[in-house]
């Protein structure tokens, strides 16, 4: 059973994401009136997303809204993006006023810090526009939605992204999809009559671009017979052999010199995510890693390695949705050893559809992650939720 009994401590983030269409309908003020009603100390605002359609309940101008493919939800300043080989969609939203400074001071000055929630390396405006940068399998064929992080222009642009955004008055940026973004993402209706097993859905996400290629014969990597031997397997998986799953680290020393090639992957998602992460911290901003379905130090699908990369993390964010309470505590720990005992752990909690059905829900919830030891909570999504969910965000904070 879930104690209910008052936390130990009050965590000192308490942050609620959003989408700036949302804020700019509610109006600036009235939102941040009701961040600040809520107990809320923080905003978690989309400074760069992927498309998609939001069903908005509250929203009075926008029930329905069709977000923009790749869009930033600032206006570029400083020259940053001057260099870039790539250059970012400017939402439509921010073309005549740059609404991101005004929401971030509205914000500032009723005492609340503001988080730059940004999807970085899944980009398939930027993929579309970009081709030659995007992750590619061994068949030659291009991943639009999934930019390579081995590519220099690549890292030109992530590296502009933050630095812009470090401009702001902001407190942090929050990392989503900074990782080789796989075959499967869903950011298109799949179209597929062949069920891949979890192997061959990690040899049809691994990038042999020419920028990996190169990465892997820097560090004494034969990528070229890795790839050759890859096809040979995934050819003869299309014609119906190597469908008996097996363990993933077994599967994996199949193909001779593949260990090497995905430990190449970590390595350089590590060294970019540490390049952008002081960046940011020379201009005294947090970094902050969202962390989907993964507690265990190694993803192989995304190139992730906790390890390395928590070396150069403020906090790590945890998408709690679909778990149950009692689970909490066990996935900080494997986090922290994940990790190498990141310092903060946050939880991303839905207070709404489909985890919570009535405001005691939301006050188990908030009660239980808490308890579980977390340092800070974030309440996923202001433009989702329906207007009474605010209260019931002000009644769990209210009995901490």
């Amino acid at each position: 059973m879930i104690s209910l009994q008052k936390p130990n401590s009050m965590p000192k983030y308490l942050s609620m994401y959003c989408y700036m269409w949302d804020v700019l309908d509610e109006g600036i003020n009235s939102f941040a009136h009701l961040v600040k009603d809520a107990g809320l100390n923080n905003i978690s605002m989309a400074s760069t997303y992927h498309g998609g359609k939001s069903l908005n309940p509250h929203n009075r101008k926008n029930h329905v809204y069709f977000i923009e493919e790749g869009a930033i939800y600032f206006k570029p300043s400083g020259g940053f993006f001057d260099k870039t080989k790539m250059k970012p969609r400017v939402s439509r939203l921010v073309a005549e006023r740059d609404y991101w400074k005004d929401i971030v001071t509205a914000c500032e000055k009723r005492g609340i810090g503001t988080t730059a929630w940004s999807v970085f390396l899944h980009n398939s405006y930027l993929g579309t526009t970009y081709p030659e940068y995007t992750t590619q399998n061994v068949f030659g064929d291009h991943y639009r939605h999934s930019l390579c992080p081995s590519q220099p222009a690549v890292m030109d642009y992530m590296r502009a992204l933050a630095q812009n955004l470090a401009a702001y008055p902001i407190q942090a940026v929050e990392f989503e999809c900074f990782d080789f973004t796989p075959f499967h993402h869903y950011s298109f209706l799949e179209k597929e009559g062949t069920k891949l097993t979890p192997f061959a859905d990690l040899l049809m996400s691994v990038c042999f671009c020419p920028a990996c290629l190169l990465q892997a014969k820097q560090r004494h990597v034969k990528g070229g017979a890795v790839a050759k031997l890859t096809k040979i397997w995934l050819e003869q998986y299309f014609e119906g052999k190597h469908r008996q799953e097996r363990a993933l680290e077994s599967e994996i020393a199949t193909i001779p010199g593949l260990a090497e090639y995905l430990q190449m992957r970590f390595d350089v998602l590590a060294n970019c995510f540490t390049e952008v992460a002081d960046t940011l911290k020379a201009q005294n901003k947090r970094a902050i890693y969202i962390v989907i379905d993964q507690e265990q130090r190694l993803n192989y699908m995304r190139g992730l390695d906790l390890l390395q990369v928590g070396l150069h993390m403020d906090a790590i964010e945890v998408l709690f949705y679909h778990r149950k309470l009692a689970d909490a505590p066990g996935i900080v720990r494997k986090i922290r050893r994940a990790t190498g005992n990141i310092p903060e752990v946050y939880f991303a909690v839905r207070p709404g559809y489909p985890d919570a059905d009535r405001a005691t829900d939301v006050v188990r919830m908030t009660d239980a992650v808490i308890d579980a030891g977390v340092n800070g909570i974030s309440y996923y999504n202001f433009g989702l939720l329906e207007k009474f969910h605010m209260n019931w965000v002000k009644q769990a904070i209210r009995a901490l």
